[in-house]
């Protein structure tokens, strides 16, 4: 019989629970989770070099590697994390994203026109609404 538990605390004269092992080596290149690496396989560019520093900045040529793995080679995050040592899938996202992405739309004298027109109706029905509640008062 198991000896009862509280909840998910263990009573004062219970042992602590056996640690789960780990299954694997973890310096294997196969990862179990995600797609597999991609450096090294034919077509692929050579990895960036670690980056040097506290700042770790961002070369050119780091940006041109960026860019050539998510639009032309369609890799996923962590497979593009694989080819730039000392950077995390997430901080080579947040650069993409917000610094060498490629605007889809590119904005036309029209659309700025209507674009305008729109923020001045919001504006008119802002300031009706808010002589509205000034007359309730």
């Amino acid at each position: 019989m198991q000896p009862r538990t509280h909840h998910h605390h263990r009573l004062p004269n219970q042992p602590p629970p056996a640690k789960a092992q780990r299954t694997g080596d973890p310096s294997s290149a196969t990862d179990e989770h995600g797609p597999p690496s991609m450096v090294g396989q034919a077509g692929m560019p050579t990895p960036a070099p670690r980056p040097k520093g506290p700042k770790l900045k961002f070369t050119a040529e780091d940006d041109a590697l960026l860019v050539e793995l998510k639009e032309t080679k369609n890799l996923t995050w962590k497979q593009i994390s694989d080819f730039f040592p000392g950077r995390t899938s997430g901080t080579l996202q947040v650069r993409y994203c917000t610094k060498l992405k490629a605007k889809s739309t590119a904005w036309t004298d029209e659309m700025v026109r209507e674009d305008a027109r729109a923020s001045a109706a919001d504006s008119e029905v802002a300031e009706e609404e808010e002589e509205e509640e000034q007359e309730e008062a």
